[in-house]
């Protein structure tokens, strides 16, 4: 059987192993495929219950962090040479230490994301950090992963580069028979459950924000008490809590790792959480109100994160003050169970199985011909429908443009390819002067690609920086070519030319110099047709080159 290799790198929290661990155990419960979890984790809590085998390294307190980097990097590589994985999934942070281990040239890479705020996607995507991945699942909604506010740039490569799927969340979700022992064991009387859970209990700064979380809390549990409150408190503060000792009362139960945090977040009726990933999906599952308390946050944005959350299932933000959050849990405890909750996603993760698998099982590779996009333009007033009829079947992938020739279109220029469910068209710029409307404009109404004489004039280029759209628009330069009478020859000679010379070739073929009757442009594609037939040229259909400059986007700028 193949083993599949799951890299897990993180010294402070437990998200990153979470959803290792959720996805291994599925993966080993399908038995398709052997994973085994290699992690840097310092606490191996997470791990005592699973079936799956993890290979922990230590954390090398003793040592200079270059001595330990290097002895990590060191045995990481004999190990997985040793295990030679079929496919090798990472999660969130690309690591690019990776990219240098002789053991993982050249094997299929899986890059499982969670949420990140758009400007670190963007930081990662111009650093060309997912170019290494065959695969990038993003563990969010499309409509989720707007809201991020992600650059035009990067909305485009995740669109179309044809390297990102979107899977939802990942998380575990507890069943109602998990979810009703848990309450029964923390509230056995039916006693409404206050849970305050600031993740595994590590700083991203030392700013002590889980001491000052928990002793906010354990002041806002006193004063409850006091006042003849029913509401138990649970705390979990995660192996990694560093605060002052926390003393279990008679209202306050102290646990540092809850292996069923998933259903006691579920039963709970007010959670008191720092909104990691995992946490935050755990508390949405069930009915508790929110009382989110954002730490500073690595790549996660989880002050404007935790606002969204909040408007969309209700519930409160608040920092680390008693007095606050005692009203707040007040408040809370005073309403009714929350029903607003997302739908459980066990979709997403058979579709994160199903990619692994496939990259697991490769079809062999094939080395691509060169690769030209032709585009086919008939001028004004000549029927474009009547023209794709006239293709011979070499041609049936040229785009055909709308409108005027590529010299002085100022408008889109659609294709007439009949495809009901692709909106993916191609727009046809001037070589002088920018349209009069904005990139966004030509978005909104299906184009995805500006095709232009080369080079791209400096007008186009600051067009749309000017005013960038979202997602960009990306723009191609395109070598313009008039055919006449007899110019079949020297049309070919410069096609040829421009195929050779480019990665993603690109040419326009103005057709309306021919004479106006059918025969002469039948003549001329015949002979188009029938010598493409004979070179190592594929003709890219618009999907494919909107790919391909899309792709250009996750390389390093």
């Amino acid at each position: 059987m193949k083993t599949v290799a799951l890299l897990v790198k993180n010294g402070i929290g437990f998200g990153h192993l979470r959803r290792a661990v959720l996805i291994a155990e599925a993966m080993q419960k399908r038995g398709r495929l052997k994973p085994v979890i290699i992690s840097q984790a310092s606490s191996l809590s997470l791990f005592k219950n699973t079936p799956v085998d993890v290979v922990n390294f230590p954390l090398l307190h003793r040592v200079s962090s270059a001595v330990a980097e290097d002895a990590y990097t060191a045995i990481l590589d004999r190990l997985l040479d040793k295990l030679d994985p079929a496919v090798v999934v990472e999660d969130t942070y690309p690591d690019p230490r990776y990219l240098g281990l002789p053991s993982l040239a050249d094997r299929p890479r899986l890059l499982v994301m969670r949420r990140l705020d758009g400007a670190s996607f963007d930081h990662l995507r111009s650093q060309g950090r997912f170019v290494a991945f065959d695969k990038v699942l993003i563990a969010q909604s499309r409509a989720d992963f707007a809201l991020e506010g992600h650059s035009g740039e990067s909305a485009a490569a995740v669109e179309w580069s044809g390297r990102f799927s979107f899977v939802g969340n990942l998380s575990y979700t507890p069943t109602p028979e998990e979810i009703a022992r848990t309450r029964a064991e923390y509230a056995p009387h039916g006693e409404p459950l206050v849970v305050v859970n600031g993740g595994a209990g590590g700083d991203q700064m030392p700013d002590g924000y889980g001491d000052r979380l928990f002793s906010a809390c354990a002041q806002v549990a006193e004063r409850l008490l006091a006042t003849g409150h029913r509401a138990r408190f649970v705390f979990v503060t995660g192996p990694y809590y560093a605060g002052r000792p926390l003393s279990e009362t008679a209202n306050v139960t102290v646990r540092r790792y809850e292996p069923r945090l998933a259903a006691l977040l579920a039963a709970a009726r007010v959670a008191v959480i720092k909104p990691g990933n995992n946490a935050l999906s755990e508390a949405l599952s069930g009915q508790a109100h929110l009382v989110l308390v954002p730490d500073v946050s690595f790549l996660e944005g989880l002050d404007e994160h935790a606002s969204r959350v909040v408007d969309q299932y209700g519930g409160a933000t608040s920092t680390a003050d008693p007095d606050v959050l005692e009203q707040l849990v007040r408040e809370a405890l005073d309403r009714l169970p929350r029903t607003e909750r997302p739908e459980a996603n066990h979709e997403g993760l058979f579709q994160t199985l199903e990619a692994i698998e496939d990259l697991a099982h490769p079809v062999r590779p094939r080395v691509p011909q060169r690769q030209l996009m032709l585009a086919l333009t008939f001028g004004e007033g000549r029927d474009v429908a009547g023209l794709r009829g006239m293709l011979p079947l070499p041609l049936k992938n040229v785009q055909l443009l709308d409108g005027t020739s590529a010299a002085d279109a100022d408008g889109l220029a659609s294709e007439t390819v009949s495809r009901p469910r692709d909106r993916a068209g191609i727009v046809a710029l001037p070589g002088v002067e920018p349209p009069a409307v904005p990139p966004q404009e030509f978005i909104d109404r299906g184009a995805r690609l500006a095709i232009t004489p080369g080079p791209v004039p400096r007008a186009i280029t600051r067009w749309i920086e000017l005013a960038p759209a979202v997602p960009s628009l990306g723009v191609l330069a395109a070598e313009h070519i008039v055919a006449r009478e007899g110019s079949l020859d020297a049309n070919l000679r410069r096609i040829a030319r421009t195929a050779a010379r480019q990665e993603t070739a690109c040419a326009i073929l103005d057709l309306s110099h021919l004479a106006d009757d059918d025969d002469s442009v039948k003549h001329y594609l015949q002979g188009l047709a029938e010598w493409l037939g004979t070179q190592p040229v594929t003709l890219l259909t618009s999907e494919e080159a909107i790919a391909r400059v899309a792709q250009r986007l996750l390389e390093q700028s």
